[in-house]
């Protein structure tokens, strides 16, 4: 029994991950990150600008990851001050579907 309630949930965390909305991540973005991030430049804001996030190396040291892909954003967005514990981000819990989406949103906006 647990074997399949295991299986139930990976199979619909992976739907969730499939049915990511890339037009809503930049909706979501545009009201979550905004106020500290410029979303379409480089520029430095309160934090770094996010363009071109999605699969670069971080600006930021002592980030734990190589570059932001889909595994180290949803980690960030979850928690950062888990990730990087004296990181100045500090942000009202992100659900996990508006994760997705802003994360879809970032991957669709490397290959513009």
């Amino acid at each position: 029994m647990r074997g399949w309630l295991l299986l139930v949930l990976l199979v619909g965390s992976s739907s969730v991950a499939l049915a990511a909305d890339a037009a809503r991540g930049g909706v979501v973005a545009s009201v979550r990150c905004k106020q500290c991030h410029h979303l379409d430049s480089h520029a430095r804001s309160i934090g770094p600008g996010l363009l071109g996030l999605y699969g670069r190396a971080p600006t930021i040291t002592g980030v734990p990851f190589d570059i932001w892909d889909a595994v180290s954003l949803d980690l960030w967005l979850t928690d950062p001050r888990a990730v990087k514990p004296n990181t100045r981000m500090a942000i009202p819990p992100i659900n996990a579907r508006d994760r997705a989406d802003i994360i879809a949103w970032f991957e669709q906006q490397r290959s513009r």
